[in-house]
C-alpha cells in the first residue's frame, strides 16, 4: 500500500466509525481464507460489515471516535466487525466463534462505552431487531383485533337471535 492509499484508507474508515453505533474487535489467527469469506457472507448478511486491517492504520482511525478506548485491543492479528446494530453483529460473530475456536473475540464497544466479552456474549442472546419488531408490532394490533372480533360475535349474535324469533 502506498502512503497516499494508506491515508485514504485511514480517512475513510475514520469517517464510517464516527457514523457507526458499534464495534467489535476480534483475533482472526488460523482461520483460512475460506473460513474468513463464509464470515464475511454471514456478517454482510446481517447487515454489519467485517474487515482485516493493518492495527497501525485502525488505530489511526479510530481517532476523534467512540471507540479511542479499544486501542489497546490491537494487538497481533485484529479484524473489526462494525454495524449500528449491536445484536445482530454480535450474534455472527459469538455463533462464528463457537464453531471456530481460531476467532477469538477481545472486546468492543457501543457508542462510547467499552464492552467485555462477556457483554457482548449477552448482546448476542438477546432477540434481534427485526423480532422485537414484529413483536411490537403483533401486540400493537392484539387489541384492535380483539375488538373486531367481538363485535363480529355480537352481531352474529344478534343475527342468530333476530333469525330465530322471526320463525317463532
Amino acid at each position: 500500500m502506498q502512503r497516499a492509499d494508506k491515508h485514504e484508507f485511514v480517512k475513510d474508515l475514520n469517517s464510517v466509525l464516527k457514523n457507526t453505533e458499534f464495534l467489535m474487535v476480534a483475533h482472526y489467527k488460523g482461520l483460512t481464507v475460506s473460513e474468513i469469506s463464509n464470515l464475511r457472507i454471514q456478517i454482510k448478511a446481517a447487515n454489519s460489515n467485517f474487515k482485516v486491517t493493518k492495527n497501525t492504520l485502525t488505530k489511526r482511525a479510530i481517532k476523534d471516535t467512540n471507540f479511542e478506548i479499544l486501542d489497546k485491543l490491537f494487538v497481533g492479528p485484529t479484524s473489526l466487525a462494525y454495524s449500528d446494530d449491536p445484536v445482530s453483529t454480535s450474534k455472527v460473530m459469538v455463533d462464528f466463534a463457537k464453531d471456530n475456536e481460531n476467532l477469538k473475540i477481545l472486546g468492543g464497544a457501543m457508542g462510547d462505552k467499552e464492552l467485555s466479552v462477556d457483554e457482548i456474549k449477552q448482546l448476542a442472546s438477546l432477540p434481534s431487531m427485526d423480532s422485537l419488531r414484529a413483536k411490537i408490532i403483533g401486540l400493537l394490533c392484539a387489541p384492535q383485533r380483539n375488538i373486531v372480533l367481538a363485535l363480529q360475535g355480537t352481531q352474529s349474535n344478534i343475527l342468530r337471535l333476530l333469525n330465530a324469533n322471526f320463525k317463532n
